[in-house]
């Protein structure tokens, strides 16, 4: 019987990889005349051949056939291969008989419900246009079901099924069908914490994620964010000094809500906790440091105060600083060994002795040899050029590691706008001392099409569409169209911007457009109410170019050309209005000149860094001519910081904007020479639409436009702003919807340079407006209570980023600044709502 049960395996590995060798070994060593496959629909002979060994011409060797047999099976896309071989004119054919596996051609889902296709197809085991593996789908059933488990849906049902593609053309495609019954969503009805003696179980609850389910929160379960919120518990605890605190007992029960009708089921879980004794800092030390010295190294901790409660998660923060600061000068491989030491003393509190855990922490530090990069690796871009993501990073192959560099490469390329996610990681090199980085990035769509309506309080009623490309080809490139049409505004612009000019470090843009834009003004008569308005045509381009270096830092500048004329003012325009379309067309040419610092962390919304720019444009002079004459200084700065996250918008921390920008008008260089070709009694160089206003959402929110609020000079437009403020920002949907409280504050100054431009009715206004005090010179800044001076105005919006179309709904009250002693503010409105389309300064 043994002897019989060796034979037929042996009899069966023959057939199956030998394929019936006593043919070949009947034919062995004749000529091969000619190799055919049958059987073949989805697979290329000319594919196979190239694994082969066995050709024409040369003589058959049953030892190559085995190897071919093999070699074919390696491709994974067959469930049989056989051989046979047969004599063909003076040689033989070797004929491969081959069964294939079917294709997929396509993956579906039925009965999604609280998930979607897209939450499955990366996870999956197949995918379409792999060959059928029946274990890989098992694999994909039980993978779909882990996800399910993970969301909280613990009784779905996950099943497959197969169908065969039926085509006149026998193709052998199938499709693969996941069958899926969600089952009930179990929501949380209790979550409760025992052991918790130090702190109150409510403040611990409070830590979670997770929420009970009530009219206000979901209480779905997820079983990775319950993992994590064990461990936000255990931190809480490992923050306020008590480190060894554990979760000795944790679990999640599934019973029914009412267990006489069996209808609902909800989920219990119960932690249980043993928290330990508190213990208290004493302080650092180092050995075995010299890339730094002790002392660069000690300044730069956080818990520094010998007696205070032991704070673990900033002993891990600076633990963490030690690794970083030496992964800036390459030293990846340097080791930080916190040792710890435990003592008991006895201290004075309150008049009382008790003994109290003082914890010691020696780092050791072996620093190791340095890194160097020896690969970039670019994977997850199927779109986008490799050079386009490298470009935008400052490391690069065979230059010494460094942490900082990473940090704010991952930043650059993830400001892009191209992708999802960035993320970094690092594997071992070739040889010692080299890595290689891997960028991994998830792609996102970059083609944009926004077509609507709406409102914008300097645009009234329009409708707009704007088309473009923002990584044309996968190189970066933007090219789009924009239109508006409206009562007030009617505008297009073709656009094209070149990021990194013949792949250097310099930022091309240009554009072309035409506008017709209905602008209010002040009236002539401003005792009657009414409201005078006026039309701008313009038509021109633009071209820019700026250089960006050392991280952060930028130089650029701006050539704007244009044509303009006034059309339609109302009779009740001012007279400038009126001398300026008596003008007829006048041209207009700028040349900007500006220089940033740029460390903001995010494009769309930062959180953290700031940015500074100044600006000067040069309009007009001796030099670039046109109609209009003048210089403006433009500086501007921004910072953001994130103080601390909401309890209930835990993943997302707050943000607190900073900001004050000015503008100031100076008359052009060589301004006598200026004055030879362009007399300014026959055209004024500073016309009216030049010059600065405040009000609205853009400066001033709260404030109209030619508020009645406002000094009446400030309402027909002066020659310097300054404007500051601040704004506390609360993530409802980071990359959709904020929520804002602000502060705003702005000023507008006169000069006498820019007087002599005015009307005598004009001048009558700013002159009784400096009779009044309600009016000063710039040059009088230092002599003004600047307080009194300024105006103000507190509110609360939302910001909702809709694509290619920030809307913004605000709600302001103006204020003053009154008191003589003791000054304060006092509100001197209601509640003041605006509302815009488009990119603003806020």
């Amino acid at each position: 019987m043994r002897k019989a049960l060796v034979l037929a395996l042996i009899a069966a590995v023959i057939l199956i990889f030998n394929g019936g060798f006593s043919q070949t070994s009947k034919y062995e060593g004749k000529i091969v005349r000619k190799i055919e496959f049958t059987g073949l629909t989805n697979v290329d002979a000319d594919d196979l051949l190239d694994v082969m060994i066995t050709e024409k011409g040369f003589p058959l060797k049953a030892a190559e056939i085995r190897q071919d047999i093999k070699a074919v099976f390696s491709v994974g896309k067959f469930k049989n291969v056989k051989v046979e071989v047969e004599e063909y004119r003076d040689g033989v054919r070797v004929r491969f008989i081959c069964e294939e596996r079917p294709i997929i051609t396509k993956i579906e889902f039925r009965g999604l419900d609280e998930l979607y296709d897209q939450d499955f197809t990366d996870m999956i085991f197949i995918k379409e246009g792999d060959v059928l593996r029946t274990d890989l789908v098992e694999n994909s059933v039980r993978a779909i079901k882990r996800k399910y488990e993970e969301e909280g849906l613990f009784n779905a049902v996950v099943s497959y099924k197969i169908k065969k593609i039926e085509k006149e053309k026998d193709e052998n495609e199938v499709v693969v069908v996941f069958i899926i019954d969600e089952g009930e969503d179990i929501k949380i009805t209790k979550i409760s914490v025992l052991g918790a003696r130090k702190f109150s179980a409510y403040d611990l609850i409070d830590e979670m994620e997770l929420e009970e389910e009530s009219l206000l929160t979901d209480g779905s379960f997820k079983k990775d964010v319950y993992e994590q919120d064990k461990g936000k518990i255990l931190s809480y605890y490992k923050e306020r000094g008590y480190l060894d605190a554990q979760i000795v007992e944790d679990r999640v029960e599934y019973e029914w809500d009412d267990p006489e009708t069996e209808e609902k089921r909800v989920i219990f879980i119960t932690i249980k906790l043993s928290e330990g004794e508190k213990y208290y800092f004493d302080k650092y030390t180092i050995k075995g440091n010299k890339v730094f010295d002790t002392k660069t190294l000690m300044a730069k901790f956080e818990q520094t105060d010998s007696g205070d409660v032991f704070n673990n998660t900033l002993f891990e923060r600076d633990r963490q600083m030690l690794g970083f600061m030496y992964s800036t000068e390459g030293y990846i491989f340097a080791r930080i060994i916190p040792r710890k030491t435990v003592e008991d003393r006895e201290v004075d509190e309150g008049g009382r002795r008790e003994i109290r855990k003082f914890v010691r922490i020696d780092f050791e530090i072996i620093e190791g040899r340095k890194a160097y990069i020896e690969n970039i690796i670019i994977k997850g871009n199927k779109k986008t050029k490799d050079k386009v993501i490298k470009r935008e990073l400052l490391v690069k192959e065979g230059e010494l590691f460094n942490s900082f560099k990473m940090q704010r490469s991952r930043e650059m390329v993830y400001n892009l706008g191209f992708f999802k996610e960035v993320n970094f990681d690092i594997r071992p090199g070739s040889k010692d001392g080299f890595m290689n980085l891997i960028v991994d990035v998830q792609e996102q769509p970059t083609g944009t099409i926004s077509l609507g309506g709406g409102y914008g309080t300097t645009t009234g009623f329009s409708i707009f569409a704007d088309i473009g490309e923002n990584n044309l080809l996968g190189y970066g490139h933007r090219v789009a169209v924009k239109f508006e049409y409206g009562p007030l505004r009617n505008s297009i612009t073709l656009s094209y911007r070149w990021p990194w000019l013949f792949d250097y470090p310099v930022y091309f843009l240009s554009s072309v457009f035409y506008s017709l834009i209905t602008i209010p003004t002040s009236s002539l008569f401003s005792d009657t109410g009414d409201s005078a308005e006026y039309k701008k045509q313009e038509y021109g381009y633009s071209l820019g170019l700026s250089y960006r270096f050392w991280y952060f830092y930028g130089v650029g500048s701006v050539w704007r050309h244009s044509f303009k004329s006034i059309v339609e003012p109302t009779g009740n325009s001012p007279d400038a209005v009126f001398i300026e379309e008596a003008l007829g067309r006048q041209e207009k040419r700028s040349l900007t000149f500006y220089v940033y610092r740029d460390s903001k962390d995010n494009y769309m919304n930062p959180t953290k860094g700031w940015r500074f720019e100044f600006s000067v444009e040069f309009t007009g002079g001796y030099i670039l001519r046109g109609d209009d004459h003048f210089i403006k200084y433009s500086p501007d700065i921004y910072l953001y910081y994130s103080p601390f996250n909401l309890p209930f918008l835990k993943t997302h921390p707050c943000v607190v904007e900073l900001r004050a920008n000015a503008s100031f008008i100076k008359p052009p260089f060589q301004r006598n020479s200026v004055e030879r070709f362009q007399p300014r009694a026959e055209n004024a160089w500073l016309e009216s639409e030049n010059r600065l206003y405040i009000g609205g959402p853009e400066t001033l929110r709260g404030w109209d436009y030619f508020d009645n609020a406002l000094p009446e000079s400030w309402r027909v437009g002066l020659h310097h702003r300054i404007l500051y403020g601040a704004e506390f920002r609360i993530p409802i949907q980071p990359q959709l919807v904020w929520f804002a409280l602000f502060f705003d504050a702005g000023s507008l100054w006169t000069d006498n340079f820019w007087e002599r431009d005015f009307s005598d009715y004009t001048m009558e206004i700013v002159n009784e407006d400096k009779n009044n005090k309600r009016l000063y010179d710039l040059s009088d800044i230092s002599k003004v209570d600047l307080m009194y001076y300024f105006k103000y105005s507190w509110g609360f919006g939302f910001k909702m980023q809709v694509p290619m179309m920030p809307l913004r709904f605000w709600f302001g009250r103006k204020m003053r600044w009154v008191g003589r002693n003791r000054g304060y503010f006092k509100e001197i409105s209601d509640f003041n709502f605006q509302f815009g389309i488009g990119d603003m300064r806020f």
